[in-house]
């Protein structure tokens, strides 16, 4: 039978991006299938408010970096373009506490601390991480806060992904610092603040500029602007003989150029909403993969987050300025608090902020908005109609490890305006916080300190939904389809040369951002890969 590849990777993401270098270099044909386009530093939006260029929504041909996905329980962040999420999110590349390797779903399959420890290092390598430089006034406050708290000592500059360059050589360009000459040639960080935007000046270590770089010069073929429709096996079997994956364009309203790709092995990388929603439709709707486990969409976890923020009344600051995190600490041993920003003139998520409103439920909670509207009008105007409201707001991320989970299924309700789509369901034992009580405390007291408004998400506020930036799970690692989509080496129980390589994988909440996890945990998973040799792939055992 004819092939188009080897592999075909779903997905540029961090995940995808491992995937497709490490299968690449052994030799292997592989194809990279992206929804979203291929970007350069003048593609990029100039502010988050030309939302064509900036958010992800092809009914409307907004064809940007940032995806916001509303359900029931739950609005979910998540990047989209050639390069995944490292287009979109903050640089920060952090490793979890002790927590995450004692995850009880997976401990008894390997001492994870010891196997992912290499894997960690050439992540670490590859993505250029650094520790940030550049401290300023807003770190100098949050440490502040720590130190009345008793956590200064947990207190710390965060481990990036930025090229800074030498000091005093802002924005001067360089040949390749990083691999011998053999990568791109960069540019030094200018601090200008836009990394959530999307890097204009190529100083942001994006996945185009690592992995994704070096796979395209080993032959592997980026597939831009395409969505996969469905992946079957050929011959209806266990895909030992190849899979047939349908894509169509994405950017497309109506002449979609649907197609069949055919690859002797398939890697799942499109993220938590991408990849559980795409087997989940395999599974449950076309039925072309109905071997897969009745644990997929299970244990969705949303790594406990929340996004709140404050806004300084002084018309002298400008928070702005730097990368887009800095630092941060521990408010105490389960939350982790960073400070957010974005560029001069970025002020769209301003749409997110409202007036800080503290516990209760949905008529209670909304209830306090309103009275700290009306009690304080000016500071609700100034958070209203504040043109620089990006200039003079600090958004501070909270991250907890403490267990909490979800499941994705298709279904029909509001949200979905009653056709089947992806529906998220909570376990009535379970609780997604939209109000974590540490977060708001370190809000209020950041606040005095830069004489500043504090503010919570509208959403969580008025609809008891939280946000998040890193949704996690879906396809859990197991021993068994019983207790697992994939078994320890990332392969889809049930099939053949079928792996997972994303955030669906992440069996906790890591109470940091996850972009380094994953890379490690697909590092890991592509060494078990075989090298290329005639037929189909082979894995090790």
């Amino acid at each position: 039978m004819q092939f188009d590849y080897d592999y075909l990777v779903v997905g540029s993401g961090f995940g995808g991006s491992v995937s497709a270098l490490r299968l690449s270099e052994k030799g292997y044909k592989v194809g990279v299938i992206e929804r979203g386009k291929r970007f350069h530093g003048r593609d990029y939006a100039r502010t988050n408010w030309d939302v064509r260029r900036y958010l992800w929504m092809p009914l409307l041909k907004c064809f940007g970096i940032q995806n916001m996905s509303l359900f029931k329980n739950v609005l979910i962040l998540s990047g989209s373009g050639v390069g995944g999420g490292s287009l979109v999110y903050a640089n920060t590349l952090l490793e979890p506490g002790d927590s995450f390797y004692g995850a009880a779903n997976w401990r008894e399959l390997a001492d994870w601390k010891a196997e992912l420890a290499p894997h960690y290092s050439m992540a670490k390598r590859m993505l250029g991480v650094t520790r940030n430089p550049h401290l300023n006034e807003v770190d100098q406050k949050l440490l502040e806060v720590a130190r009345e708290m008793g956590r200064e000592s947990t207190f710390t500059s965060v481990d990036v992904g930025v090229f800074f360059g030498k000091p005093g050589e802002e924005g001067k360009k360089v040949p390749d610092p990083y691999f011998g000459g053999k990568g791109p040639e960069r540019h030094a960080c200018n601090l200008c603040g836009g990394c959530m935007v999307g890097c204009r000046f190529n100083s942001k270590n994006t996945l185009d500029k690592n992995y994704l770089f070096f796979a395209e010069k080993n032959g592997a073929e980026i597939i831009p602007e395409t969505n996969v429709v469905e992946v079957r096996p050929i011959g209806g079997g266990d895909g030992s003989e190849g899979y047939e994956v349908v894509v169509e364009r994405s950017t497309a309203w109506f002449a979609k150029d649907r197609r069949v790709l055919r690859a002797r092995g398939v890697v799942l990388s499109a993220g938590v909403l991408g990849t559980v929603n795409l087997l989940l439709k395999c599974r449950d709707v076309t039925g072309s993969l109905p071997r897969l486990s009745k644990r997929l969409g299970f244990d969705i976890r949303t790594n406990s987050e929340a996004l709140l923020g404050v806004t300084t009344r002084d018309s002298n600051r400008d928070f702005s300025k730097g990368i887009a995190i800095t630092s941060g600490f521990y408010a105490d041993d389960v939350t982790h608090i960073e400070p957010v920003r974005y560029p001069s003139g970025s002020s769209f998520m301003k749409v997110l902020a409202a007036p800080m409103a503290d516990d209760g439920n949905r008529v209670t909670r909304p209830l306090k908005l309103l009275a700290a509207t009306v009690f304080h009008p000016i500071d609700s105007l100034r958070l209203l109609f504040n043109a620089k409201w990006a200039e003079r707001s600090i958004i501070l991320l909270v991250m907890q490890t403490l267990d909490n989970k979800m499941r994705f299924k298709l279904g029909r309700n509001l949200f979905t305006f009653f056709r089947k789509r992806l529906t998220t369901e909570v376990d009535a034992s379970q609780t997604i916080p939209s109000y974590i009580a540490i977060g708001h405390v370190v809000a209020r007291a950041l606040a005095k300190k830069v004489n500043a408004i504090p503010q919570s998400a509208v959403n969580e506020v008025l609809l008891q939904i939280p946000t998040t930036a890193h949704i996690l799970g879906g396809c859990g690692i197991g021993p068994d389809p019983e207790h697992g989509v994939i078994d320890g080496k990332h392969a889809v129980f049930g099939y053949r040369n079928m792996y997972v390589c994303d955030g669906s994988v992440i069996p906790a909440n890591l109470g940091v951002n996850p972009s380094l996890t994953i890379t490690a945990m697909s590092e890991r998973a592509m060494s078990f890969v075989g090298p290329a040799a005639a037929g189909a792939p082979k894995r090790d055992k």
